[in-house]
């Protein structure tokens, strides 16, 4: 038996070591594409088609000079599920009204941000806090009327706030665990940034 045993082992070892190669290449990969990653914004008028089925439109489709929705139900929060489950697994933990749209890929987040109207993008900082770091650096240089929420297990207010000041800084910090009370005065606050400039 003990020759089995032997045998387990290095299985088991190699097995973890290979996922936590995969992993790193998922992480580089990402950092990569952030990087590059394509914001593209379709001209006036063609506010893609596609996406205006899956996210609701912050007014009619005439109006764009209103960016600010009327209710919660009308915002559009992604939640970016990349190298983690995270989010696909605690949906049901974020409060009721919100538009969700759990996505894993940067294809997907590329099409998200198509979209005109208000929305907000929740990153898992744990999952890969570099790629985390571009992607919002390049939403809030290209995309101003979209907001990033950083999700993070050790994020103080005191970080969050010189967090922000950098220019990878979101429009709000959550620090985990999930309660769907503080994460919805989360998104208000967020909500009530983008009402005070337009």
């Amino acid at each position: 038996m003990s020759g089995a045993d032997e045998d387990d082992k290095p299985t088991v070892v190699l097995d973890l070591n290979a996922l936590k190669k995969q992993k790193l290449k998922q992480e580089e990969d990402l950092a990569n594409i952030a990087s590059e990653l394509e914001f593209n914004i379709p001209p006036e008028g063609e506010a893609g088609a596609e996406l205006s089925e899956e996210l609701p439109p912050a007014k009619s489709p005439g109006t764009n000079s209103k960016i600010t929705p009327t209710t919660e139900a009308n915002i559009p929060v992604i939640l970016f599920d990349f190298g983690s489950d995270f989010f696909q697994k605690s949906q049901a933990q974020f409060p009721k009204g919100f538009a969700y749209k759990v996505i894993k890929t940067l294809p997907e987040l590329n099409q998200c941000l198509k979209y005109k109207g208000f929305q907000i993008v929740v990153f898992n900082y744990d999952a890969n806090p570099k790629a985390v770091n571009q992607l919002c650096a390049q939403i809030k240089a290209k995309m101003p009327v979209t907001k990033t929420m950083i999700m993070a297990k050790a994020i103080s207010p005191e970080k969050a706030k010189a967090h922000a000041k950098t220019a990878s800084g979101a429009s709000g910090y959550y620090q985990y665990p999930l309660e769907a009370a503080k994460i919805q005065k989360e998104f208000q606050k967020i909500q009530q940034l983008v009402k005070k400039v337009s």
